[in-house]
Formats: C-alpha cells, structure tokens, sequence
C-alpha cells in the first residue's frame, strides 16, 4: 500500500487528501447539524418549524471548514491535471454537486437566522426560548457573515469544478488536432523567390481525316409503264423545254387517272406527252 502511494504524482496525492477532508467534512458537518438540533433541551417537544429555526439558529458552518479546505485542495489538484484513476470526471462533478448543496444550507442559515433574530424568542409557552438583544445581534452577524464569504467560496469552486473534466477533454484533443495541422503543412509546397516551372508542353493531337461525301441517293427507275415512260421523257426532255406547262398539265392529268385506274386515259396521256 505504501509502495502504491509512493507511485502516485504530486498532483494524484494532493487530489486524494483533498477528497479524504472533503468526506472528512461531510462526517464533521453532519454531527454539527444533529449537535445543534440537540442542543436545547426540551426541542424535541416543539413543533417541527420551530425545532428547524431552533437548529439553524444554533449551528455554526464553521463545521463545514474541513470541508471547505478538502474542496479547495481538490480542485487545486484537478487543476493540476489529478486523473484520480481515471474516476477525474464522476469525482468533479459529484464534489462540485455537495458544494452547490452547501451553498443551499448556508442560505438556509442565514434566513433562519435572519428570523430568530427579528422575532427575539423561537417556540410559544412553556416551551418558548428567548434570546437578549445582544445574543440576537452578534450570533447574527456571525451567522450572515459565515454564510456569505463560505457560499461564495463555495459557489466558485463548485461551479469551476463541473468545467475542469471538459476542459481536459478538450485538451486532450489538442494534441491529435495539432498533429493534423502539422501533417497538412507537410504536404504544402515551401514558397521560394524562383519562378515556377514552364508548364510541359501539350502534345498536338492529329486531325483526324474528313469523313467521304455521303453518297448521292441513287433514284430508282421508273417502271416500264406508260405512265413511267412519260414521267421519264418530262424529266429528260420537257422539264426545260418551251412546252413544259403543257407537258406539266398532261402529266398532272396521267397522275390523276393512274390513281382513279383508267388505264385507256393513261396510255393516251402518255402517248401525248411522247409526242411533244
């Protein structure tokens, strides 16, 4: 066990002396309360708001120094980076969570003490305790006085407590993020004074060969029939001849009687057409 201890760091050591007077404290405290609860005889006879005001009156947070130091090492030691065997975290965030609940219980004994202070006297009857006007004055100073500066001791590392645990992720995360930095200034290239390079030469592609002239659709031959005949003979002879609207209108009325199927016409028309 010694050994162990001696293997500790400074900061892992202090980390667990502050955690040790901070149960230390909670223990102290917590007898402080049922001693000052005890304190009067005959309490335990009162009602239970009067039993409450009665023990807020009575209990002194000077209980609470051992815990106050215990926290105040803590979180010095957190600072300096404690791991607490890896348990830095749960330990920061359930210390600093009694803290804030100290802070509850100095308020709460500064206004119960506020009240006694202003009534004079706590209980009715037989079994009413009064106090004189210099006990009420000073036992509330002292009261108002503890609860301010502890609470505001408290407060602060309490709530300063629940960031350390982030903070050293965050930094933890610095290094890796730093490393990644570093990896992509490796891959930039060093700026000189020199001119860049001439960039290579693009090398000239070959024009590829014009595609051959697509070839001129070959007509098909008229049939050898009367009506082909003459259309040939119009394409040949009379398209540019003097007589081509006579030829046009022979041939227009051949079309005609090929489609209405008067064969004797178009062989007329055909014969006509041959004879211009």
């Amino acid at each position: 066990m010694i050994e162990r201890v001696r293997e500790l760091s400074f900061a892992d050591a202090l980390a667990v002396a502050g955690a040790a007077l901070v149960a230390a404290g909670l223990v102290v405290t917590g007898d402080g309360l049922v001693a000052a609860a005890q304190r009067t005889p005959g309490s335990s006879a009162m009602s239970w708001h009067d039993r409450l005001l009665l023990g807020l009156w009575n209990f002194r947070l000077e209980h609470a120094l051992w815990f106050t130091i215990g926290l105040l090492t803590l979180w010095f030691a957190l600072g300096m980076g404690a791991a607490l065997l890896g348990r830095r975290d749960q330990t920061a965030r359930l210390v600093g969570g009694v803290a804030v609940g100290f802070v509850l219980l100095a308020a709460a004994v500064a206004v119960g003490s506020t009240i006694v202070a202003l009534s004079g006297s706590v209980g009715s009857g037989a079994l009413q305790v009064s106090f004189t006007r210099n006990e009420r004055i000073f036992t509330w100073l002292l009261q108002v006085a503890t609860a301010a500066s502890l609470s505001a001791a408290w407060l602060l590392a309490g709530s300063r407590m629940g960031e350390i645990a982030p903070a050293a992720v965050a930094s933890s995360d610095q290094p890796e993020q730093a490393a990644g930095e570093d990896a992509e200034d490796d891959d930039l290239e060093e700026l000189t004074d020199e001119p860049p390079p001439p960039p290579p030469p693009v090398p000239l592609r070959e024009r590829a060969p014009d595609p051959p002239p697509a070839p001129a659709p070959v007509q098909a031959d008229e049939p050898a029939t009367p009506g082909g005949l003459a259309r040939k003979a119009f394409r040949e002879r009379l398209a540019f001849s003097p007589q081509k609207e006579d030829a046009q209108r022979l041939l227009d009325e051949l079309t005609r009687a090929e489609q209405e199927g008067r064969a004797d016409d178009v062989a007329r028309l055909a014969e006509q057409i041959a004879a211009l």
